[in-house]
């Protein structure tokens, strides 16, 4: 029933949004000066935000909308009129579907790759076991074992598939507690907490880590591999800290003397080679200043060894989340599109104009601030997608020192969204610890709120350190 009214509305939201859309550009085009381009790319900006926010499509077929109507109406191949540049030379339809495909899509695709194989040969819960193992059985030790296992492994594989995991391997644990004692909330809040907090400390950790990248290396302003996670890594463990002594102080055990243990489980010789494959991969991930083969490059190894080798078939292929390399391509289109013509320009001008560069830090609050709201409600890849490339271009676009600023900008936006966390529609991983049963909205509200205020205070102060640690031209 409720999905059948889902596509009832989706079928009446749709129409609405086109018409909105089609209004916003015509409008523009009557009572500003900017060119047709910009005022049609508009309203394309202003359809993939409504649909996002709204869900009436799937995410990822919002994307392909985005793709598509920016290569109809930009591009103009039909040569229809009324459409495409009005100054300058139409781009090519080739050039608008390239703006979709982007390095950092290769990335994601081989971390993909390296965890469907860690799945496949049960790699995932036997390290997960054995990073339990010297917990000891103590329930503050217990929460924090389980905590930083599922932040580590959320580091390098999908948060949706990490927390799965770390909920099974929970439930155990669950049955030797009392029905009532407030330390399963605590266990199953651990688990969705730091696989939402895990996906800030690497590039593939989370797609709004991807889109940030992306943008930033076609503004001029790559990061390696390593840099991001000398920026995000600490933070991660900062936070990570203080969800754990939250959840403690929160929902303490009933009783004393509680003992938790994790049964280990064995690994064979081919999660061994997949150990291995991912030890090297990471090596080479971190190591990118030394040999210089960009993150997307090696991430094609984990790719080939284990297709060519046996370890993954069609069917791992066939499964990954594509839907998920969609999205992240349509927000990198949305943003070239914003920059072929020109609107990024206009509306980071018209920022500038009003003075939000000035507000220093009180302007990286309020933008984080923003993405924590937007990826409370909708999704944070979506939200990352319409924030990123106005940010940006506010800070490349104007003033000295606006390399630095881009840089604090895409961290601000990337890092909180992987932060909002206060409902069970947050996140993934929100929605899976919720489906337990054991946690109520409420039970996710407070604490959730608490770690993303922090988060947003520590991003922001954060970030000027940033200029500190890189030297930009």
């Amino acid at each position: 029933m409720k999905q059948a009214q889902r596509k009832r509305q989706a079928l009446l939201m749709l129409p609405a949004a086109l018409a909105a859309a089609a209004t916003a550009s015509l409008l523009l085009m009557a009572m500003t000066g900017l060119p047709r381009e910009a005022c049609i790319m508009a309203g394309i900006f202003l359809l993939a935000a409504l649909l996002w926010a709204t869900e009436a499509l799937p995410l990822f077929a919002t994307s392909l909308l985005v793709i598509g109507l920016q290569t109809l109406l930009l591009a103009n191949p039909g040569g229809w009129p009324g459409l495409g540049f009005e100054q300058g030379d139409n781009p090519g339809w080739q050039h608008t579907l390239t703006l979709a495909v982007d390095p950092v899509l290769f990335l994601f695709f081989g971390g993909f790759l390296l965890a469907r194989a860690g799945v496949r040969e049960g790699v995932d819960g036997a390290m997960a076991s054995m990073m339990l193992k010297p917990c000891g059985g103590r329930p503050l030790l217990v929460l924090l074992g389980i905590m930083v296992t599922t932040a580590v492994f959320s580091m390098w594989m999908s948060n949706t598939a990490t927390a799965a995991m770390m909920i099974a391997l929970v439930v155990p644990l669950l049955a030797r507690l009392p029905s009532g004692d407030p330390f399963r909330k605590a266990l199953v809040l651990g688990v969705a907490f730091a696989a939402n907090i895990g996906g800030m400390g690497t590039p593939i950790g989370s797609p709004p880590n991807a889109v940030a990248i992306g943008y930033l290396e076609r503004a001029g302003l790559g990061l390696t591999f390593i840099e991001w996670m000398v920026l995000a890594v600490p933070l991660m463990g900062g936070l990570l800290l203080f969800a754990w002594m939250l959840l403690w102080f929160r929902y303490p055990p009933s009783s004393t003397g509680l003992e938790l243990t994790v049964q280990a489980r064995p690994m064979n010789p081919r999660g061994w080679f997949v150990v291995g494959i991912f030890t090297l991969t990471v090596l080479l991930w971190l190591s990118e200043p030394v040999h210089g083969l960009p993150a997307a490059v090696v991430a094609l190894l984990p790719a080939i060894v284990f297709t060519a080798g046996g370890i993954l078939d069609r069917s791992d292929v066939n499964g990954l989340e594509w839907n998920i390399l969609i999205l992240i391509g349509g927000g990198i289109a949305l943003g070239g599109g914003m920059r072929m013509t020109g609107l990024d320009e206009a509306i980071s001008t018209a920022l500038g104009t009003a003075g939000v560069l000035e507000l220093g830090l009180l302007g990286l609050a309020l933008l984080a601030s923003l993405t924590l709201a937007l990826s409370t409600f909708m999704s944070n890849t979506a939200a990352a997608n319409l924030l990123l490339p106005i940010a940006i271009s506010l800070a490349t676009g104007l003033g000295p020192g606006d390399s630095g600023m881009a840089l604090q900008f895409a961290l601000c936006i990337a890092l909180t969204a992987s932060v909002s966390m206060a409902l069970p529609v947050s996140t993934p991983p929100n929605a899976i610890a919720y489906a337990r049963g054991e946690v109520s909205s409420r039970d996710m509200l407070v604490p959730g709120t608490l770690i993303g205020l922090v988060a947003v205070a520590v991003i922001v102060a954060g970030s000027r350190v940033v200029i500190g640690l890189f030297e930009f031209g």
